[in-house]
């Protein structure tokens, strides 16, 4: 396991010094944040790209809210739709689109499918179909698009995976209800191959390519503290990696490898390091990195390019300094797929977050970015550093890590001035990372402790 402890080995080894946001942060930037100060629970995003225009989708307890986020330094409410009764108290809400519609579910009753026409955007959307006669509950749906095939997973009335056909969009039709053996938390679907979430049970792969007699190709089980929470996962392009999470504290993000489902092998696990009461909830990939959103520790992009050595290309904690997330909450979802290359986040008690992760993605700092603003010398170092601003902070944290991503070194002593002497001469010869925390912003830089003659 890595423990990353929200320092990015991928980014920060190209780096000198530089100063970023005052949130707890690298490499990731808020564009804004949009809540109704009414609501004070949130769930899933979902995002929409349409007619040169993008748009968030973000659930509720008691429905879904549509905000146009084309320009994502003001988003726009566009619309909101109640949930089929708002005296519902639905904290499971999740969402798909296909083909000009939007599909919603709950996981919690008076529930229904529902379908939104979206064709009216950006001035409005259309409530189409509102029925529990297929199901009351669900807690995740998949739409194949290649086979216009809606899979459901966990729910009322079965708790095993329903496969329903679009091939009318607005009048889904019931295919197989079928059985498995654990109930299904979550499902990724491509082609005919599903990936099922099973909580406690493990993941399970199936082979849909007969809609009504499924065949088990794969499970996988058997890895460490396995019976905790399966939650869901998805697949890279190759299709040869997959990631997924357990939804339990202070777990894993697990990588494995899928080229042969019925011998499932592990690649790499990583850890934020943060939070220890942090869960990894909703993993999703796009191109060569898997962005994770986490209950407490936010937004964290991962590179999976060599899904071996996964390394950090960024993070964002929505936890701390993100306006009014002070207690509980965190990130539920993300969605990373809208053209722009914006960032949607759902966080629990705060609302709609828009981000750009250029950086984190490209490896290159914004022409944007604030000035220099520290120095640290020596460096390379034999027992201290010298650490000096361009003008006076409160600095209320130094840690040093190594390039394990293992703090091994902290004060939370609290310093004043300009500048500051760190003794770090208990370090062993090699590199490190220092963050140091304060109230201009955050300073992340790579510092290296000499050999000295009696090493």
């Amino acid at each position: 396991m890595k423990i990353w402890n929200k320092l990015s080995l991928l980014m920060i080894a190209t780096l000198l010094v530089h100063s970023v946001s005052g949130q707890d942060s690298l490499n990731i930037t808020k564009l804004s944040q949009w809540k109704i100060e009414s609501v004070l629970t949130y769930n899933e995003v979902w995002g929409i790209a349409q007619d040169g225009r993008e748009y968030a989708v973000i659930g509720t307890l008691k429905g879904t809210y549509f905000i146009d986020v084309t320009d994502p330094s003001t988003p726009v409410m566009v619309d909101y739709v109640p949930g089929k009764d708002e005296s519902c108290f639905c904290i499971h809400r999740d969402y798909h689109d296909y083909n000009g519609y939007l599909y919603m579910v709950t996981d919690e009753e008076p529930g229904s499918l529902q379908i939104v026409d979206l064709s009216s955007l950006p001035d409005s959307v259309s409530l189409v179909y509102d029925s529990d006669a297929l199901f009351t509950r669900s807690h995740n749906i998949f739409i194949d698009s290649t086979s216009a095939l809606m899979y459901s997973a966990g729910g009322s009335p079965n708790s095993g995976i329903g496969v329903y056909s679009l091939i009318n969009p607005t009048n889904p039709v019931l295919l197989n209800d079928f059985a498995t053996p654990a109930g299904i938390h979550d499902i990724y679907v491509r082609n005919d191959t599903v990936y099922a979430h099973g909580g406690q049970s493990g993941m399970f792969v199936y082979n849909f390519a007969n809609v009504g007699s499924p065949q088990l190709i794969g499970t996988y089980s058997n890895y460490v503290n396995a019976s905790v929470f399966n939650h869901s996962g998805w697949l890279n392009k190759q299709g040869n990696v997959y990631v997924f999470a357990d939804e339990t504290t202070n777990q894993d993000i697990k990588v494995i490898d899928v080229t042969d489902l019925t011998d499932i092998q592990p690649l790499d696990n990583v850890n934020t390091g943060g939070d220890s009461n942090a869960i990894a909830h909703n993993p999703i990939i796009k191109g060569d990195f898997a962005y994770v959103s986490y209950y407490l520790d936010g937004l964290w992009i991962y590179d999976i390019s060599n899904p071996t050595n996964t390394t950090v290309a960024g993070y964002y904690d929505l936890y701390v300094g993100a306006g009014d997330t002070v207690t509980g909450g965190g990130a539920w979802g993300v969605y990373p797929f809208l053209p722009s290359g914006n960032i949607l986040i759902s966080d629990m008690n705060s609302g709609l977050f828009v981000f750009d992760a250029t950086n984190a993605i490209t490896g290159i700092e914004s022409i944007k970015q604030e000035k220099l603003k520290m120095n640290i010398a020596p460096n390379p170092f034999t027992d201290q550093v010298k650490i000096t601003f361009e003008e006076q902070v409160k600095v209320s944290t130094i840690k040093i890590i190594d390039i394990a991503g293992r703090i091994v070194s902290t004060s939370e002593k609290g310093y004043f001035g300009q500048s500051i002497e760190y003794a770090v001469d208990d370090l062993k010869a090699g590199q490190y990372f220092i963050h140091i925390t304060t109230d201009k912003g955050n300073f992340v830089g790579n510092i290296t402790k000499a050999v000295q003659s009696h090493e």
